[in-house]
């Protein structure tokens, strides 16, 4: 735990930071300081993007208070509630929505409503609820609202957010939010802005992220704000498509061909160089490719397509 007086300077200091920083930034734009640890910045009317290291997310002013998105953590929720008293002095927090359970983005929630109040309802689709009390966390808040596949519609004095939920290619108990108005969404790990995919793809169902990212790409909008990297448009999300239908086409090939890992590895590394400027490139591209051919591995469509 932090020392009080600690978290007090690091919160003035940061409060002093985002006078100085903020401002209306698009898709093309860089951070005002990339090498912050956090910061914070306006993408569309009444809405804002909090960064904490490599996680972002999203709060909202509207004419009844204001709605946070993931917390991410106790210490990024530290610097979030100290941006959305920035931003909205005074008013109140009415609810907090988690984007999925994991817990990099579903933690945090205790600090916000102590900065604001203890009855702030915590909204998130319902297996999320499952997926929190089985992981049995005391330092995570469960749902108090939650959501089904059906979706859902929420109103908040002059802002509409809609609740959708589109897929389990990264978990089934994702939730896409969209804000009509404003034409945006905010699409969270499942698909990123030019970024290859984390690690080996654990857990990831390929096929049905692929279908993910396509209805994603269906609804209605404009900007797409991520839960890791700066805000793009829909030719972000077709560019994402493009990647992950290259890496498991052609891990399917190579099984049908009879490679080895090692051999699909050095095969398709050398087949897509306009891939080496996307983050995390140097970081994780072959433990892609190894993902997607365990993927590959595992499915039954490699057989016939």
């Amino acid at each position: 735990m932090r020392i009080l007086n600690v978290v007090f300077t690091v919160l003035i200091a940061f409060v002093v930071f985002v006078h100085a920083n903020a401002q209306q930034i698009t898709g093309s734009e860089k951070l005002p300081d990339p090498s912050a640890q956090f910061d914070w910045f306006k993408i569309a009317d009444n809405i804002y993007q909090f960064r904490y290291q490599g996680h972002y997310t999203l709060f909202v002013t509207t004419s009844k208070g204001v709605i946070a998105f993931d917390p991410l953590s106790n210490e990024a929720a530290e610097h979030y509630a100290a941006a959305i008293k920035t931003v909205a002095p005074g008013q109140p927090l009415l609810a907090i929505i988690y984007s999925h359970w994991h817990v990099d983005h579903s933690s945090g929630a205790k600090i916000l409503k102590r900065e604001f109040a203890k009855a702030v309802p915590i909204i998130a689709h319902e297996r999320t609820l499952s997926r929190l009390k089985r992981w049995d966390d005391p330092e995570i808040l469960l749902p108090t609202q939650t959501v089904s596949d059906k979706g859902s519609v929420l109103n908040y004095g002059n802002m509409k957010i809609e609740l959708n939920y589109i897929g389990y290619g990264h978990t089934d108990t994702m939730l896409v939010a969209r804000f009509p108005e404003q034409r945006l969404v905010f699409a969270v790990d499942f698909v990123n802005n030019d970024a290859v995919g984390w690690t080996d793809l654990p857990g990831w169902y390929l096929g049905e992220l692929i279908a993910m990212q396509g209805r994603l790409l269906k609804l209605d909008f404009d900007t797409v704000a991520f839960g890791h990297g700066m805000p793009g448009d829909k030719a972000t999300i077709k560019r994402q498509i493009g990647y992950y239908k290259d890496l498991t086409s052609q891990a399917k090939l190579a099984l049908r061909q009879g490679l080895s890992e090692d051999e699909a590895v050095t095969k398709i590394e050398a087949m897509f160089p306009q891939y080496k400027q996307w983050r995390f490139y140097d970081m994780w591209f072959l433990m892609n490719i190894r993902g997607a051919y365990h993927w590959a591995q595992n499915s039954n469509d490699h057989v016939n397509k």
